[in-house]
């Protein structure tokens, strides 16, 4: 139609043109016999300049025959292609696409003006701009899923010696084992507001601190759980909103708070407050807050030598839900072009933290973890490491754990050396349960970082020191690397390197020490399953990573 639309002026205008060209090659003629008394009755012919004009608007209005003809041609391949198009979708969505052909007529004709096309008041019909567009907006409804993950392989081996007496008999350990890890994550954006993760990944089910899969178990296929999955409110820069199966808002993979594979069933939160530049260089401050719901006993009476009872729980109530609330606030600090720090305070508070524990026992098991999953496991979660009020109990020694923590991180751009970039980061931390009431109620870790692996040839050195008291954390959630197996209760030193191989391919180098703290009976009423005894464990890791 637009085509059409802009061929046809062009043609009126030469065609005006040959008209006024004639009736002036006319009265000039009519002059000529008017001013020659004697001349003939038969017309003059035209002069050659005359003639040579008309054969120019001649060829010109071919040319422009030809081009209206190269102009169709190009009109029927785009609707072939529009075809084409609709025919594929259908696939997709038939219900949509037959919809939209329905729409679309014969795709072989050109349509009409409406005015010509239908009489007034009928509904016009679409163009192939407004069929496509229809057909685009529909299959976007459909959400495309973007898809990642990485592969691992790894060499895992922890030693450790046996006790020695008079110290009371621990065997030794020696186990060196052949690992891999594959997470796979798919993305949606369902609005420019809203958007969907999750993600697939190898792993025990009874260990939320590693996804590894060991090369065991002959030849049976190995299990693909369901790590992560939440939606993501975000109408603007400063508001996020989390629902599902998340990463707890104040995760940083730093092996202090969390370990870096659990996940948790709740809601964050999160506000930023950006800043202009100013005196006090803050860029932004962070507000942020997480609700998890760990547990769901569903007993309507506690009663006597119970699980929940064993727990601590108050015979003749209702069973309540363990829960973790946790919030705090961020100070971003940009102070040059090379220079940031970042600043933060948060608390973490338990309700019914011994349900935690309980879950690491065999009832707990029964009671707490095998009904919501409908899989009878092989064993408890793993992590245990707190001091219980008995050996292997169901009741921390710390009355409570509300555990408050300051952070802070100064990172620095970094120099070159070749064409590799070298960017520094040092971090500490410091925690302390504020609801022990016993002793070993601190933490603290302390790390320094060089280089970071973006492409070949790219380094990376981290070291690592941390104390993490017996009553300090709760093991079952915190990294269980550093204790090799236990999450507290140790003094821990590490040290990685890593080497970028190739885009997306890095080789990894991780070493750990560690020692137990505390024995059992330096407190009341305090056991841990290794003491300060326990001669020093060691811990090595060789991996190769590949991302997609």
């Amino acid at each position: 139609m637009k085509l059409q639309r802009t061929t046809a002026p062009r043609l009126i205008t030469l065609l005006i043109g040959l008209c006024a060209l004639f009736a002036g090659g006319g009265r000039v003629t009519a002059s000529a016999q008017e001013s020659s008394p004697g001349a003939t009755q038969t017309a003059a012919p035209a002069s050659p300049a005359v003639a040579d004009r008309v054969r120019a608007l001649e060829d010109e209005l071919a040319k422009q025959n030809s081009k209206l003809d190269q102009l169709q041609k190009a009109l029927a391949q785009q609707q072939q292609a529009m075809q084409a198009l609709l025919e594929k979708l259908a696939s997709a969505n038939p219900r949509i696409v037959n919809a939209s052909l329905s729409d679309a007529g014969s795709p072989g004709t050109t349509a009409a003006p409406a005015a010509e096309a239908a009489p007034a008041g009928a509904p016009q019909t679409p163009t192939i701009e407004q069929r496509l567009a229809k057909v685009e907006s529909q299959a976007l409804k459909i959400g495309p899923l973007r898809f990642s993950g990485d592969f691992r392989l790894r060499a895992d081996g922890i030693f450790r010696s046996a006790s020695e007496p008079p110290d009371p008999p621990l065997q030794h350990v020696q186990n060196v084992r052949a690992r891999y890890r594959l997470r796979l994550n798919f993305d949606t954006d369902i609005y420019p507001t809203l958007s969907f993760h999750g993600q697939f990944t190898t792993g025990a089910v009874n260990n939320p601190l590693a996804l590894d899969q060991d090369f065991t178990s002959t030849t049976i296929r190995h299990p693909f759980f369901l790590s992560e999955a939440w939606v993501d409110y975000h109408p603007n820069k400063s508001i996020q909103l989390q629902a599902g199966k998340v990463q707890e808002i104040f995760s940083d993979n730093s092996r202090f708070l969390f370990d870096d594979d659990i996940r948790f069933n709740g809601f964050n939160e999160k506000y930023i407050i950006p800043f202009k530049k100013n005196g006090a260089s803050v860029s932004s401050i962070e507000f942020r807050a997480g609700q998890y719901i760990l547990t769901n006993p569903n007993v309507a009476v506690i009663t006597p030598n119970s699980p929940l009872d064993h727990a601590g729980e108050v015979v003749g109530t209702a069973g309540r839900s363990s829960n973790l609330f946790h919030q705090g606030v961020l100070v971003n600090q940009q102070f040059n072009k090379k220079w940031s720090d970042q600043i933060g305070v948060d608390l973490q508070a338990y309700r019914h933290p011994n349900q935690i524990q309980l879950a690491s026992t065999i009832e707990g098991l029964v009671l707490l973890i095998q009904p919501g999953l409908g899989l009878v496991l092989s064993g408890p979660p793993a992590g245990s490491g707190n001091g219980t009020t008995t050996p292997g109990g169901a009741m921390y020694s710390a009355k409570g754990f509300e555990i408050a923590r300051v952070t802070y991180r100064l990172n620095y751009a970094g120099f070159k050396f070749g064409d590799h970039t070298y960017p520094l980061t040092f971090n500490a931390q410091f925690a302390r349960n504020l609801a022990a009431d016993i002793g070993a109620e601190d933490s603290m870790l302390a790390s320094a970082q060089i280089g970071r692996i973006t492409k070949r040839g790219d380094m990376s050195f981290l070291y690592l020191f941390a104390i993490k008291g017996a009553n300090s954390l709760i093991s079952q959630v915190t990294d269980d690397d550093l204790g090799s197996g236990t999450g507290v209760n140790i003094r821990a030193h590490h040290f990685r390197f890593e080497y970028g191989l190739a885009k997306k391919v890095t080789f990894q180098s991780l070493f750990f020490f560690n020692k137990q703290i505390h024995s059992s009976g330096d407190f009341p009423n305090f056991f841990v399953p290794l003491s300060e005894f326990t001669p020093r464990t060691y811990r090595f890791q060789q991996q190769l990573v590949f991302a997609f």
